[in-house]
């Protein structure tokens, strides 16, 4: 059964209350966005599936400034399920509310690479349900959090790659049930859904009246590093973690406050837009998967 449950170190009485949720931030990439985040000033909410590896992380982020440990709120849960999903929503929202705080970023950069076809308890490919699923839904329903504040900016990021593949091979089999189960296959396709999102998300927010200076969504390859996902399926071909720090810079840079709906690899923006006509396919597929999630959108403008 998935859970969600906050045990938070943060102080209700903090005088700045921008924070960022980062999601997978228990080790790698999430681990250092979580703690150059919260050195930069965020109060950050660390998610993670065991809560072994989440107080190892919050260790992690004191182990720089023993300080920072007043501005880690945590949630523990399974995201590879709706429920698990929606769960963590649930925590986040309590979490904001009862420490007034403002949800100002949402990094969703839990990912997995998983070496053989593994069903979740609904029926999906792993891969396919934590990488393309949880940000849709997660993104989603965090929508009232994130507009909140009329007078500041929110920006979402998808952690995308530059293994994402050009096109999907088979809309009629997204989960593998027929065709042959390819590990990178399934990977590189939940990270070209991952940069459509990201442009779908920022086409919505625009097209509803929400300009760059109220909401921000970009996706990013963050970078070739040596991360357990990368080890899997890689080998160390990258750099070290601590070093990643390209989803920090498009969480927090004003050089990107103006952009939405943009893909970056090395910091620089790509042209490739990603077409409307496969941004719709894909967003039948995540209806028809969970409804609520997507009526989360059909009233937004009341956000403005």
């Amino acid at each position: 059964m998935a859970t969600a449950k906050a045990f938070g170190m943060g102080s209700p009485l903090l005088e700045n209350s921008s924070t960022a949720l980062v999601t997978g931030s228990t080790d790698g990439i999430g681990l250092t966005t979580a703690k150059n985040l919260a050195s930069k000033g965020y109060n950050v909410i660390i998610h993670g599936r065991n809560r072994q590896r989440i107080i190892q992380a919050i260790d992690a982020i004191c182990s720089v400034d023993q300080s920072l440990g007043d501005k880690i709120f945590t949630v523990e849960s399974d995201i590879s399920s709706l429920k698990g999903c929606k769960n963590l929503v649930y925590e986040v929202k309590s979490i904001i509310k009862s420490n007034n705080l403002s949800l100002d970023i949402l990094m969703n950069n839990a990912g997995v690479f998983e070496r053989g076809h593994i069903s979740t308890e609904d029926d999906l490919e792993t891969t396919f349900a934590v990488n393309v699923m949880a940000p849709f839904v997660i993104t989603s329903n965090l929508l009232p959090e994130l507009l909140q504040k009329k007078d500041r900016q929110s920006r979402v990021v998808f952690a995308s790659s530059m293994s994402q593949c050009r096109c999907i091979d088979d809309w009629e089999d997204l989960q593998f049930r027929e065709r042959p189960f390819s590990a990178h296959r399934a990977y590189a396709e939940s990270k070209l859904f991952d940069a459509m999102l990201a442009a779908e998300f920022a086409s919505i927010l625009e097209g509803n009246g929400f300009g760059a200076n109220r909401i921000t969504c970009n996706s990013l390859d963050p970078g070739t590093v040596n991360t357990k996902m990368l080890l899997a399926g890689w080998g160390p071909i990258g750099t070290e973690v601590d070093s990643a720090l390209d989803e920090v810079w498009l969480c927090s840079s004003p050089e990107v406050s103006d952009i939405s709906g943009a893909y970056f690899s090395w910091r620089n923006k790509s042209s490739n837009v990603y077409k409307p006509s496969e941004r719709e396919k894909l967003w039948k597929v995540l209806s028809g998967i969970d409804p609520s999630s997507t009526s989360e959108w059909e009233n937004v403008k009341e956000l403005l």
